[in-house]
Parts: structure tokens; sequence; C-alpha cells
């Protein structure tokens, strides 16, 4: 990219101004992403009452282990609640009342431990963390496993709270590709990248054509032609194929991080939402400055007369 933005602006004999690469959204820290569990506290009596369809869960929650659980085997551990409840009979009014108040704290809970699977496992954090490399085109041609993993865990946590169980074996694969992929920050800075580049290419076309004009006819000069060569030759085939393969990426993280919220009926936090939001303003980010990349190439062939040579599909979208 930077031999691009190069030769443009030397064949266009203007001192372009550097590259200015926008920073990428950084993923917000775990307290602020982290939704509450209610808490079911019960009597050693009423536990008892339920002891038949809940006594095991019940039991499991109470340990010092399951005090600790981290939000995969939390969000497991909630599932098998939610499919041994309707196998609970209440005995009395008052065990019906209790059995009500048990349902509506473990649906919540259902709902928000799949959240916080989804947006804090250490596993997912690791996937958004902060990466100080971008992703290379070869990685974005062969797709990002990070994505697709995180499709597939939003895909698990919506089976749960539909009402499946679901176990820590199943979400692990999913949680494991999250771990080894550390791809959406990485994605995120070759698209700053990309975006940076193709600003300072039409910044370079359109401080020519505001200087002076490269074209006095619609007849294409020697510099018109030597730009359109560096055009077809480093934008046309190397850079526009890289740029489509980081579009559709950051289209299907979008879809994914999508997936993940819709996945329970959980609020997210305001600090999620802003990176969320962040994250699809980036992505806009780039389409705005292809767009603009396009038109400045438009604004110079159109002055040399070569635009009806060349179909739309040849330009930079």
């Amino acid at each position: 990219m930077s031999d691009y933005a190069w030769r443009v602006s030397n064949v266009l004999a203007v001192d372009a101004e550097p590259p200015q690469r926008q920073p990428v959204p950084l993923y917000p820290r775990r307290r602020l992403r982290q939704l509450a569990l209610p808490e079911l506290r019960l009597s050693p009596g009423q536990a008892l009452r339920f002891r038949f369809c809940l006594g095991r869960e019940l039991g499991e929650r109470n340990s010092i282990l399951g005090q600790v659980m981290q939000p995969s085997i939390r969000f497991a551990y909630e599932t098998r609640v939610a499919a041994a409840l309707p196998d609970c009979e209440p005995e009395s009014e008052a065990d019906r009342r209790l059995l009500e108040q048990i349902r509506d704290t473990k649906a919540r809970s259902l709902h928000i431990a799949g959240h916080n699977l989804l947006f804090t496992a250490e596993e997912v954090e690791a996937f958004f963390g902060a990466t100080t490399e971008p992703v290379s085109p070869s990685d974005l041609r062969h797709g990002l496993t990070g994505t697709q993993a995180l499709a597939d865990l939003a895909a698990l946590v919506r089976r749960g709270v539909q009402g499946d169980v679901v176990t820590s074996a199943e979400l692990a694969d999913a949680l494991q590709r999250l771990r080894e992929s550390r791809q959406a920050a990485g994605l995120m800075r070759t698209a700053r990248l990309f975006q940076a580049y193709m600003d300072a290419v039409a910044n370079a076309i359109n401080l020519r054509l505001d200087t002076r004009a490269i074209c006095l006819q619609p007849q294409p000069t020697r510099t018109a032609r030597i730009a359109e060569t560096v055009f077809d030759r480093f934008y046309v085939e190397q850079l526009q194929p890289n740029l489509a393969e980081v579009q559709r990426a950051l289209a299907r993280l979008d879809q994914a991080v999508l997936a993940a919220l819709q996945a329970t009926p959980a609020p997210p936090s305001n600090a999620l939402m802003r990176y969320v939001h962040a994250s699809q303003a980036l992505h806009q980010d780039l389409v705005a400055a292809s767009r603009r990349h396009a038109q400045a190439w438009q604004r110079l062939l159109g002055q040399c007369g070569r635009m009806p040579d060349r179909s739309d599909s040849d330009l930079p979208s």
C-alpha cells in the first residue's frame, strides 16, 4: 500500500501528506462488560422441598467450586437447571410461589450467564483484545477462525436459552478456536491501514487536480497514462482484491457480534454497546474511504477522457 501511495504521488508530482492511521476501538474492561447474576438464596428447608428435581444442581452451585465457575461452566450449569425445573412439582401453594420465584430467577441467570460467556470469557477477550499487528491478506483469504468460532458459540448459547442442555465440552471447541485466533483487533488494524492509504491517494489526486490540471483536453497526457498504469497494476490487480477480503471479513465479524448480542435477551452494558457501535463505524469509515478513493480516480480519469473506456467494476468501490 505504501508503494502504491508513493507511486501516485510521484507520478502526479505532489508532496502528499503521509497516511494518517486512526486508532481501532478498544475492547472495554471486563468489569464494564460483565452483567451481575441474580442470587438465588434458599434456606435448607426450601432446598429440601425440591431435592428430587434440583438437588444435584443446588448442591453443585453451593459448593466452593460452584461459586467460582468460569463463564462456560456457569452457562452449562444454568442450562442443566433450566432443563430440570419442569420436573419440579409443588406440593403446596407456598411451594408453587417459591417455584415461580426460582424459575424467574434462574431464567434471568441463564440469559445473563449466556451473555457473560459470549462477552467476558477469557477466550473471547483474547479474540477481541489489543494487538499491534494487522491481519495479513493470506489470513483473510483463508477466513478468520475466530469469527466463525464466535458465531458457533452464539449458536450454542441460543440453543441453551431455548431449553437445550449445553455441556462444557460442546463449548470448549469454539472457545479454543477463539483463544487461538486473536484476530478481531488485527482485522480492524488492517481496515484502518487501507483507509489511511486510500485517503492519502485520494488527497494526492485532489491536491494535484486542485492545483493544476493533468489534461487540458479530454485526451490522456503522458502523466495521465502513467497514472492509469499505476492504478491498474498496483490497485486493481493487487490491492483491490485484498480490500474486498477486508470488507467481507468485517461484514462477517459484524454479523457474528450481532448474533452474539441477540443470543440472549440480557441487555448489554453501555460500554459494550459503545464498542460495538465503534466497530461498526470503523467498517463504515472504510467504505467511505473507498468511495472517496473511487471519486478521486473518476475525477482524474474523467478529466482525461478515459472514463468511457472503463467499466464501473474496474474502479475502486
